[in-house]
């Protein structure tokens, strides 16, 4: 007779099954399991069946990537897919090097070169170049400008191997930190040649010849890059004696962003064979540091190497195109894609891209167009991609507690711990992202269930656009919230004239609405010294108007219009010439600086001549706000938390007069998360 419950896994089980067993043999009918010795016999056996079954279940879940959670063995796996997962990326330092020549003979240099290699220390680290660069000096003044360089931090490695066709050779990327995206491969015919080829990483066999000068990439074990060779059909092999060099920057990713100081030690020398150091040179810090990053995680492969092997290099569905274009623009953090097909009206023959990026600053047209170019080499027929900007709306919320004063917490604590559960439920939620949804529920339950100390909980919820304003330009700005907008006040209008919205505004028998969107401030041509903003009238026209500090002086009933229903406001046509004084960013403020007690970053998306406009919207539906488009980011602002002692009033509705879009001057800082497909960071600024 065979063992009975075979499929069992739990140790008491496994016993049981095998005293149950027993007792079907004749010799064991009557015998007490549990006062011998043998029942130290049974638990081994229960104990070895219950490893090896355990082991072999891990073992099998370990062969499928959903289920794998070794990286090792998730990287072999999607290594079958042909996705080579992304290594760890070199934080870039941003600025401009002027350096200062000498006469030889009353002459200037005819050039001059900064070479590759360490080129400036700042916050610790060293930056380098890795390329030479020359460029010819001003014959008058003597002075060259090495315009927007690019500096990659970490070190940069040499690496050889001398190949050796009697041995099975492995010839792996010896750092773990290594940013494969700065590799560069040449082989030389021996020890002794002072010349090399160069090698360049192919993804795609196709095309390939026999004579190809080209490698493939692959993760190996404990996150080491392994690089091979082709075989004399796909791709030139290597024949014994030549030697592989591998030059490549090790580097500490994410930690090196933000770095704003730097001081050149790198080696300049001119045409006369004169060296210049830091005592000739001025450094101007453009940006800050970034595009640093950590390795890609393990859920990361899981999401992307699927979706990658789905692409086949080749994009028919608006899910190819967003897969297609992460692999070509490695720093875009996530993409989303779809057919004009699907626009009311609709644009047939092009798919739309949009890229979000992880600084938050929008591609330059540079950058798009290049994307779109390289795109159309995997698009069928005549599709044409196209990529656009994301659509961002801003959810900022108020948020209100009460807590209990006897459990011994004072608010401080309180607000830290509501603070984290906001963090957390924001990257559970994965807002902040594309095909989000934003759930007022969700969100007051989060918070409430942070801290057993809170008794109450109100949040208030407004929605933040940004009207991104030509200066000197007549122009009519049309943006949108995607949903409709809060009625002020819709059981106290009155029948007759204002009650069609055409006139109401200034009909004195009609009831008064109070607005429910309002704007920062701005300054036009016409009225160039005064700061105005604009409000609605709740009938469905702006109106500007500027403060006396007693009253609102309006200045035009009719500068717009507003769609109640589908949340759309069209403001001008306006001839913008500024921000104002009460919005005007100060020159001196940082990137971490606050405004009113915000933090907020320094808008990089501007071109010269642009400028933001805030304006802030009271939605009608506040339970649940989600996306307008396919490329709408939902973006949660980090939101003010009051804690207040028990005995204290929440309110109990959004009033209406707490729009206050100043605060908003420069965009606000955003709960932080990191997102599953997180794919690199952003670089849209051409290097030199």
């Amino acid at each position: 007779m065979q063992p009975n419950k075979i499929t069992a896994l739990d140790f008491e089980d496994i016993k049981s099954s095998i005293k149950s067993y027993l007792r079907t043999r004749k010799e064991f009918t009557d015998y007490d399991f549990e006062g011998s010795a043998l029942s130290y016999l049974i638990d081994v056996l229960a104990y070895n069946t219950y490893y090896t079954s355990f082991n072999a279940n891990m073992a099998m879940n370990e062969t499928f990537i959903p289920s794998a959670t070794v990286r090792d063995n998730i990287v072999n796996i999607a290594k079958l897919l042909n996705y080579t997962p992304r290594s760890v990326t070199a934080s870039v330092a941003h600025l401009d090097l002027t350096v200062q020549t000498q006469t030889v003979n009353g002459s200037y240099p005819s050039t001059i070169t900064l070479n590759k290699g360490a080129a400036a220390t700042g916050g610790n680290y060293i930056w380098n170049r890795l390329n030479s660069a020359t460029l010819p000096v001003d014959a008058i003044t003597g002075r060259v400008t090495f315009p927007h360089l690019c500096l990659y931090e970490g070190a940069l490695i040499n690496f050889s191997y001398v190949v050796s066709t009697f041995a099975r050779q492995e010839y792996i990327i010896p750092s773990a930190d290594a940013d494969v995206s700065t590799l560069k491969v040449t082989v030389k015919a021996n020890e002794s040649s002072t010349t090399s080829d160069s090698y360049s990483r192919v993804l795609n066999v196709t095309n390939l010849t026999a004579t190809d000068r080209v490698y493939f990439l692959s993760e190996g074990e404990d996150m080491r890059y392994t690089v091979t060779f082709g075989d004399d059909s796909l791709g030139r092999s290597m024949k014994d004696g030549e030697v592989i060099n591998f030059e490549y920057l090790t580097t500490s990713g994410g930690e090196a962003n933000g770095v704003n100081d730097l001081s050149f030690i790198g080696t300049l020398i001119d045409s006369n064979g004169i060296s210049y150091g830091q005592s000739n040179t001025t450094v101007t810090i453009l940006k800050s540091s970034d595009t640093g990053d950590s390795a890609e995680t393990i859920e990361s492969i899981k999401y992307n190497a699927p979706r990658y092997y789905a692409s086949q290099y080749r994009a028919v569905t608006a899910q190819d195109y967003a897969t297609i274009t992460k692999n070509i623009y490695s720093n875009a953090s996530s993409v989303v894609a779809y057919g004009g097909d699907t626009l009311n009206p609709p644009v047939y023959g092009k798919v739309y891209i949009v890229i979000k990026t992880k600084t938050g600053t929008i591609l330059n047209d540079v950058t798009k167009k290049q994307i779109s170019n390289d795109l159309r080499q995997y698009a069928m027929a005549s599709i044409d991609p196209i990529v656009i900007d994301p659509d961002e709306m801003y959810i900022y919320t108020k948020v209100f507690t009460i807590y209990d004063t006897g459990s011994g917490k004072n608010a401080s604590d309180v607000k830290t711990t509501i603070q984290n559960a906001i963090s957390d439920w924001a990257s559970q939620t994965q807002i902040n992202n594309f095909n989000s949804t934003f759930r007022s529920n969700d969100f007051q339950r989060a918070i409430g269930l942070a801290d057993s100390s809170l008794i109450d909980v109100s949040i208030q919820t407004t929605i933040l656009k940004y009207i991104n304003a030509d200066t000197n330009q007549t122009n009519t700005y049309c943006i949108s919230t995607g949903g409709p907008l809060y009625n002020s006040a819709p059981g106290r209008d009155t029948t007759g004239s204002g009650s069609d919205g055409s006139s109401g505004a200034d009909d004195s028998n009609a009831c008064k609405k109070e607005p429910i969107l309002l704007s920062g401030t701005f300054r036009t041509a016409d009225r160039p010294g005064v700061d105005q903003q604009f409000e609605d009238d709740g009938y469905g026209n702006l109106r500007t108007f500027y403060n006396t500090g007693t009253k609102k002086v309006y200045t035009n009933q009719a500068a717009g219009t507003v769609n109640y229903a589908t949340g759309e406001i069209c403001f001008g046509p306006v001839t913008i010439i500024g921000t104002g004084t009460n919005t005007t960013p100060d020159s001196n403020l940082s990137i971490t600086d606050s405004v009113s007690g915000i933090g907020s970053v320094i808008d990089e998306n501007l071109l010269p001549g642009n400028l933001l406009i805030p304006v802030v919207f009271i939605p009608d539906n506040v339970t649940t706000i989600p996306a307008s488009t396919p490329g709408t980011i939902i973006n949660v602002v980090d939101p003010e938390v009051t804690v207040s002692p028990i005995g204290t009033s929440l309110p109990s509705s959004i009033p209406l007069n707490s729009l206050t879009p100043a605060v908003f001057n420069q965009k606000p800082s955003l709960v932080e998360i990191t997102p599953i497909d997180n794919n690199g960071s952003l670089n849209t600024s051409s290097c030199f």
